[in-house]
Formats: C-alpha cells, structure tokens, sequence
C-alpha cells in the first residue's frame, strides 16, 4: 500500500473511533494558563485535569502521567466554562468544574504533545480562581 493511502486509512480509523465514542462526564479543573512558559509548550488553550478516580474513564491507554487535556474547541470551551479575558496582574484561570467531552484524542506520538477533546457541555462550573504569576 502507498504511504499517502496508509496515512489515509489510518486518519479515516481514527476519525471512525472518535466519532462512535459515547460523552463521558468528569469532575476536575480547568486551567487556562497565561505565563510564558504555559504559552509556548500548550499555546493559548483551556485544558482540564479530571480528578484521579476518573481517570480510567478516558479512552486512552495506561500512562505514567497524570491524565490532562485541552480542548479542541477552544472558543466554545472558554464561553461554556466561562473563563474571565486575560489580565495583566494574574498569569491565568482556573475553576472545578463538571464537564461532558467527545471525539477523545489520546497523544501517542513522541515528544512534546497532549490528549485533545472536544467540549460538549458544562453541567456545572465554580467562580474562578486567578493563577498567581511565579
């Protein structure tokens, strides 16, 4: 088979899985990080740490790292979690929160990288807390 109809096949599997995964609810925090060091390895987005005993609710495989991710639909994460604008005297946001996600990405690949999902909804979200700058 010719590399450019493996890598098809293999991204249409992919799009195959994500799309048949059932929404899984989680309890955790999301952080949306503004230092400098946050903007250039994760970049501009809202991610969320589900609490440990949730973990194994993630199609991803076992892992010697704590379970995060980042949402693919950044936008519509940040107006559902209601996450306050940037502001010059903190380095971000954080909030627990209980959360509903779909089309689970686990990062396999090597190196710098992370799971992705897509936010589909917030059954509840606490006032946030600013993140002080280190």
């Amino acid at each position: 088979m010719k590399p450019a109809a493996t890598l098809f096949l293999a991204a249409a599997c992919l799009s195959a899985q994500a799309q048949a995964q059932p929404p899984i609810v989680l309890d955790g925090q999301y952080s949306a990080r503004t230092d400098e060091m946050s903007l250039q390895i994760i970049g501009k987005r809202v991610c969320f740490a589900p609490d440990k005993a949730q973990w194994g609710r993630l199609p991803r495989p076992a892992a010697a790292h704590d379970a995060w991710f980042c949402f693919s639909n950044d936008g519509e994460a940040r107006r559902l979690l209601r996450v306050p604008a940037r502001q010059a005297d903190n380095c971000g946001w954080q909030a627990r929160a209980r959360i509903v996600i779909d089309t689970y990405q686990a990062y396999v690949g090597q190196g710098d990288g992370n799971d992705m999902a897509r936010l589909a909804s917030v059954v509840k979200v606490a006032q946030p807390n600013a993140i002080a700058c280190e």
